[in-house]
């Protein structure tokens, strides 16, 4: 496959009322996130909510991304788990769909050293059907891999990326300094409130789950640092993270309910118990970030969910 790079979106999991998932919604971002110029689509990453939805609409979102996407950006399939043995189910179901790669987080619940953590991927890397990412972020999962680890993972043949998402420069700068094929594999920045910071350093792409709602900034951001213009890059940087205000008001699953109802992509996408409780008073405050960051309405005819 193609070396990954560019801005890859984590997609968001539109809902419908009931709690399922909302097609319609879904197809609306998804148009939205390629129109805007965006490298890569990430189905049932952290911001699709994975790790609420049961395995039959994690693989009803990748198809529904792929359905979608229809072959107009490269679609990387989360398929993170508890165990060896669950993560090569999902995948075995997840190869029905035309995705290009997999996407696998460290293990989590049980605890996991070095050694294991490396037995793990390869074992994975060595029975399914799809290149492999792996998925570094340990503000979620406890299990985190050292950049010794992480080199030792991308000499694999079936590993094609990493996606580290710690805002760890220093463990950037030693994870680039091994000794890693940068021809072949790709380095992708996760840590949403450093990507200027990150693409200076030297990754060959980012991914975050707030591009979905400014996903032409963070074009214009990955763009500018192709030209090597750092201090647009930088500026542009700061007005991400000012816009980012939408997801610390009240957490980051009502902010981007809100988010997509103000840009009439979706009425819902927060799951219980992160859909109660959301005050008018607190949904204003999100609003004015939205309105005051010049958030797109790209879909504006749906102007009622607001």
């Amino acid at each position: 496959m193609k070396k990954l790079g560019g801005v890859i979106v984590p997609v968001a999991t539109p809902l419908d009322e009931h709690g399922g998932l909302d097609k319609e919604g879904l197809s609306r971002l998804v148009e939205y996130l390629l129109a805007s110029g965006v490298h890569g689509l990430f189905a049932n990453g952290s911001m699709s909510g994975f790790a609420f939805h049961p395995d039959r609409r994690q693989l009803e979102i990748i198809a529904a991304v792929v359905e979608f996407g229809r072959g107009r950006a490269p679609v990387l399939a989360g398929i993170a788990d508890t165990s060896v043995e669950r993560v090569l189910e999902k995948a075995e179901a997840a190869a029905r769909f035309d995705v290009d790669a997999f996407v696998v987080l460290p293990p989590y619940y049980f605890l996991y050293g070095q050694a294991e953590l490396y037995e793990y991927f390869r074992l994975i890397a060595e029975r399914v059907s799809r290149p492999l990412v792996v998925y570094e972020n340990p503000r979620l999962v406890q299990n985190s891999l050292t950049p010794e680890t992480i080199a030792r993972l991308l000499e694999h043949p079936n590993i094609v990326a990493v996606k580290h998402s710690a805002a760890d420069p220093e463990a950037w700068r030693e994870m680039m300094s091994q000794t890693v094929d940068r021809k072949r594999v790709s380095m992708i920045c996760g840590a949403e409130k450093m990507m200027a910071t990150g693409l200076k350093a030297g990754f060959d792409g980012m991914t975050g789950g707030f591009h979905n709602v400014v996903p032409g900034m963070a074009v214009s951001l990955w763009e500018a640092a192709r030209r090597g213009e750092w201090e647009r890059c930088e500026g542009l940087q700061v007005k991400l993270n000012a816009a980012y205000r939408v997801f610390e008001v009240a957490g980051g699953w009502r902010g981007l309910e809100v988010a997509l109802q103000y840009m009439g992509v979706a009425r819902r996408a927060a799951v219980a118990p992160f859909n109660e409780g959301l005050s008018p008073e607190t949904r204003e405050k999100i609003l004015t970030v939205l309105k005051r960051e010049g958030v797109e309405q790209p879909y504006a005819t749906a102007a009622g969910w607001r």
